[in-house]
């Protein structure tokens, strides 16, 4: 299994708040929301469809392109359909059936099928 990890800091927030959702999850398909907050960390999709960025107290707290770190899926297109915040990580699906966790705390990105 391989895995990168790459961060960023300080760079302040470029998201629009009415793109934030209150739940814990996001689908594509059935929403025009961007972003999930939860422990006052604001973790959103970038308009690239390709990278998440952590924000707390609006200021950039890490950042992962999923597609660079696990690859192009094999099916769909190579960017973010859903993702899932349960307690320490994001579930995400990109491409049609390519899943990836993300480390909540560090931006640590895995491939996980």
């Amino acid at each position: 299994m391989l895995t990168f990890l790459v961060t960023q800091t300080g760079i302040a927030q470029k998201f629009n708040d009415a793109l934030i959702s209150k739940g814990s999850e996001i689908n594509f398909a059935k929403t025009q929301k961007r972003g999930i907050k939860k422990n006052n960390i604001v973790y959103y999709v970038e308009n690239d469809l390709q990278t998440i960025s952590a924000y707390k107290r609006k200021k950039l707290k890490w950042q992962t392109n999923v597609i660079s770190v696990c690859g192009k899926p094999k099916n769909g297109h190579p960017e973010i359909r859903y993702v899932g915040y349960n307690s320490d990580k994001l579930l995400i699906v990109m491409g049609k059936h390519h899943f990836a966790e993300i480390d909540v705390n560090s931006g640590l990105t895995t491939l996980v099928g």
